[in-house]
């Protein structure tokens, strides 16, 4: 049996709450610290789906990346996540921007899986600077990420020349695209991009690679499970079948 409270400690001591950027809503959401369970869900996000995965699997507690509750509710509707997850009893922690950027968490765990030796942090980005082992053309990088990472597709462009230099930021980091101007980085590698951000790196000879949010960060699930049993082995922490993007590739 273990406490909302322990878990939210553990991920306290790796990737400090107070370190989540000023626009978001990590922490312990929804339910008390006192909450015990002998069984943890772990998902990216929390869904319906995911809810109803932790009912039937008697997990009391659900350990999120994106936070459950990111905008003030005005109400609360009854098909609604927070509401479903309150009237099951279900607590959740959610650790975001500060597992973002945290030594070990998802920017550098992308990075890792890509292939990219970190040079530099930009953590008010949330972007990292570093260089593949080899030079590879756009076409041969977008094959490496793919089978890498595991993703069904992923968008990219080519700038027509090789790329060594890469400027990674997990989730929706598009508009780091003039900072990977500024810093000299051949591609950004990201997992959300606007199509004005595509403009003006096509404009200034910067290749984009887009491997989709979810994609560039379901790795860290995995990974914070396996610490979490590590540190905890007498509880039984369980990545939620149910947690995916729901995205369909042709």
């Amino acid at each position: 049996m273990i406490s909302a409270g322990e878990i939210y400690d553990f991920i306290n001591g790796i990737a400090p709450f107070d370190t989540a950027m000023g626009f978001d809503n990590a922490g312990l959401l929804i339910g008390g610290a006192d909450k015990t369970a002998d069984r943890v869900l772990l998902a990216l996000d929390v869904t319906p789906a995911v809810i109803s995965e932790a009912e039937k699997l008697g997990a009391g507690i659900i350990v999120t990346h994106h936070p459950v509750i990111f905008d003030p509710l005005k109400r609360l509707d009854c098909r609604g996540v927070p509401y479903l997850a309150a009237r099951a009893d279900i607590t959740v922690i959610s650790a975001h921007t500060n597992l973002d950027t945290a030594r070990g968490g998802v920017n550098d765990t992308l990075a890792e899986l890509i292939g990219v030796e970190a040079k530099e942090l930009f953590d008010e980005d949330c972007a990292l600077l570093g260089e593949l082992a080899e030079e590879l053309s756009c076409t041969e990088l977008a094959a490496e990420i793919k089978s890498r990472l595991g993703l069904g597709g992923l968008r990219y462009t080519d700038c027509g020349r090789k790329i060594k230099r890469v400027l990674v930021s997990c989730g929706a980091g598009g508009s780091n695209i003039s900072l990977a101007r500024r810093t000299g980085a051949d591609a950004l590698i990201t997992g959300e991009i606007k199509h004005n951000y595509i403009i003006e790196a096509n404009s200034c000879g910067t290749a984009v690679f887009d491997l989709g949010h979810y994609g560039s960060e379901k790795h860290i699930v995995p990974k914070l499970k396996g610490l979490l049993e590590e540190r905890f082995p007498g509880t039984e922490f369980i990545r939620a079948a149910a947690d995916t993007d729901g995205v369909m590739y042709i």
